[in-house]
């Protein structure tokens, strides 16, 4: 069974914002090499929908999302 992973963020217009989170994802990646992992955001996309219907089209069965609300501090 193909499986899906989804990031899900709240999202900014700054590019730098979601440097962390991708380098997540790639790590993630990289210690789940059978699981299909994509980000997804509140706003400035892609959107959780998105997220779904691209995972689904990779052939995904299952999803799990987790959200991934961060910020500096």
């Amino acid at each position: 069974m193909k499986e899906g992973l989804v990031l899900h963020g709240h999202g900014s217009k700054d590019p730098e914002w979601s440097q962390p989170f991708e380098k997540i994802a790639v790590s993630l990646g990289k210690r789940l090499p059978a699981v299909s992992v994509f980000l997804a955001y509140l706003e400035h996309g892609p959107s959780l929908d998105e997220a779904a219907a691209a995972l689904v089209a990779k052939g995904v069965l299952s999803i799990r999302v987790i959200p991934m609300f961060l910020g500096a501090g």
